[in-house]
């Protein structure tokens, strides 16, 4: 493992956010200067391939990389963006029961408004 592989892995690890990979690319940049983008977009790519992280296609904006690459769901706020992890063990061993096979893999997406964009839309 690089040093600069190393670096985004401990950067993605530290953040409790789903980062994108300019954000991912500043943060380097503030601990390694010389970083180049490139080596960042190249090294998200390998650690995706890897199975080291996980890329989430994001509809709406710029992609974002999870430091869990096993599958789970996500709650996704429509009115701030964010974006937070949520366990679907049950619900994928309920379609697994109704489909009568196993769940390889999957990406769960569910969309709503947290309770601060409830609270601020309310008023």
């Amino acid at each position: 493992m690089t040093r600069q592989r190393a670096l985004i892995l401990n950067i993605m690890q530290e953040s409790p956010k789903h980062l994108t990979a300019d954000e991912i690319f500043a943060l380097a940049r503030q601990r390694m200067p010389g970083i180049a983008r490139g080596t960042v977009y190249r090294n998200l790519k390998l650690m995706e391939q890897a199975h080291e992280i996980a890329k989430l296609e994001m509809s709406d904006g710029a992609d974002r990389f999870d430091k869990t690459p096993t599958p789970h769901g996500h709650l996704y706020c429509d009115g701030c963006g964010s974006l937070q992890d949520i366990p679907v063990i049950g619900l994928v061993r309920e379609i697994e029961d109704a489909i009568g096979t196993e769940v390889r893999s999957y990406q769960l997406t569910i969309h709503y408004l947290c309770p601060a964009c409830r609270k601020e839309q309310a008023q």
